[in-house]
């Protein structure tokens, strides 16, 4: 989803460092991150000068029970791709997560807030981070959160399909984000990439919301007439423990870099728009 976003805004960016720069697509079909000889061979030979890892198994509740390979794609891919991206001086941003946190914050989660992660797809992602961080000379991690687009499963297309079998729906109303639209992250990325930015930032698009404010702004903005039930986290029974609370804070991503990123409403609007 954001992989196919980013491949095409920097195909048709004209104003990079290169005049003319070359984008290498790295496909599931071309690339298995989990392969360690796979993707130092495959670095090698293109001798990057810039790696984006969007590659991630991020089915929450199925890395409960697939956690070895929740391990192999969130946690020891990253670890060989650092490590490929050392050896040819390439510099790595890596893709992470909101659910290195608990949620049991009373505010958004700033950079150096303390991870601790619930879920088996949190504990991964933060290896992943960790393992980044212990091999590679140059990277960036950027933390983001409920990601929606135009490629992939997520909330809203799910809100979409479900309306159109069903007259009522329960949504939660205690998980609380900031719904981030992968266009919108895409280009918050290349900001990044221009800029040389290193280290933590946290990006998604301004505001939050609960699930239940998502999904009811979902069927107004489309015209859909559903009853939508309030419900608590624990009455939604699933495999794995999510944070309550997964906003995060990105003024140092606007302090860094001049931008602001839309509210996530904008956003939302611009996905249904162009999903109708």
């Amino acid at each position: 989803m954001l992989g196919t976003d980013l491949v095409n805004l920097l195909k048709s960016r004209k104003d990079s460092l290169d005049p003319n720069p070359e984008v290498i697509e790295a496909p599931h079909e071309a690339l298995d991150v989990t392969l360690e000889d796979n993707v130092t061979a495959f670095i090698a030979t293109h001798t990057p000068n810039i790696i984006v890892n969007c590659a991630a198994f991020t089915n929450v509740d199925k890395c409960e029970t697939e956690r070895e390979a929740a391990f192999n794609v969130n946690a020891l891919g990253p670890k060989y791709i650092a490590a490929a991206a050392k050896e040819c001086g390439a510099r790595l941003i890596q893709i992470s997560t909101d659910f290195v946190f608990n949620g049991n914050s009373d505010r958004p989660y700033a950079e150096e807030d303390q991870t601790n992660p619930l879920s088996e797809y949190g504990r991964t992602k933060l290896e992943g981070e960790r393992n980044i961080q212990n091999h590679c000379n140059s990277y960036l991690i950027v933390r983001t959160s409920w990601l929606f687009g135009h490629n992939g499963i997520n909330f809203a297309a799910k809100m979409l399909e479900l309306a159109e079998h069903n007259k009522e729906l329960s949504i939660v109303t205690d998980e609380i984000g900031s719904p981030t639209y992968t266009p919108d992250l895409a280009r918050a990325l290349w900001t990044l990439i221009k800029q040389e930015c290193e280290g933590v930032i946290n990006v998604s698009n301004n505001g939050s919301c609960s699930r239940y404010e998502w999904a009811e702004y979902i069927f107004k903005t489309m015209g859909i007439n559903i009853k939508i039930n309030p419900i608590k986290s624990s009455e939604y029974k699933r495999p794995a423990k999510v944070p309550l609370n997964s906003t995060l804070n990105c003024q140092k991503f606007a302090t860094i870099t001049g931008m602001q990123m839309r509210p996530w409403e904008e956003a939302v609007e611009s996905y249904l728009k162009k999903q109708k």
